[in-house]
């Protein structure tokens, strides 16, 4: 019942910060029905990336109204339902434009290798069964070190430097002043921030 309460809390946050820009995208372009749904899919998946990033700070005011295991577990789910609006995204969209599909598909991938990352460097090790998949996590750590996580991080920074680009590639989106405005505030508050918890 945690776990529930727990996801459904997730997805009311991520849903309200998501709305302000669903709500511009949907009155300030003027496309098909289908297509609005498709870009509005693929902007809720950059909100979570955002949001996957600002937990990382661990900010004060959120640790305040939520504990700290939470927040982590916030965290770990937000890495598939993420990826997942993304492949929908991906899958649902067309563009003639390469920089605008490749961009969008480097995106797609860094939130690919992210999710792999977290599956084989921060998830604990099963203590009981001793699968294979198990046995192939342990020789990876022991590879590389448990620090090579830290390459999530890098790897949510990319896809989000990516996403940003490859929305100001669209020109119907891009001609949007109220959207491109609120979108890039979004950015720039989580990169931010990002950057100022990274130097303390």
């Amino acid at each position: 019942m945690g776990n529930l309460l727990q996801i459904f809390r997730l997805i009311i946050y991520w849903f309200i910060l998501s709305a302000p820009l669903v709500y511009l995208m949907n009155t300030g372009i003027v496309e098909t029905t289908s297509n609005l749904i498709t870009y509005d899919v693929g902007v809720i998946a950059y909100v979570g990336w955002l949001l996957a990033v600002y937990i990382i700070t661990k900010p004060k005011w959120l640790l305040r109204v939520l504990r700290i295991s939470e927040v982590m577990a916030w965290h770990r789910l937000l890495g598939p339902l993420t990826l997942l609006l993304a492949l929908g995204h991906y899958w649902f969209s067309f563009s003639m434009h390469e920089e605008i599909k490749y961009t969008g598909l480097g995106a797609l991938v860094a939130a690919v290798i992210a999710l792999l990352v977290a599956i084989i460097w921060l998830t604990p090790l099963s203590k009981q069964a001793k699968t294979t998949f198990d046995s192939f996590r342990q020789a990876m750590r022991q590879l590389w070190s448990y620090q090579t996580g830290r390459w999530l991080h890098r790897l949510y920074l990319l896809a989000i430097v990516l996403g940003l680009v490859h929305v100001h590639m669209i020109p119907r989106i891009a001609e949007s002043l109220y959207f491109m405005m609120t979108f890039d505030a979004y950015t720039l508050f989580v990169l931010a921030s990002y950057a100022w918890y990274r130097m303390k």
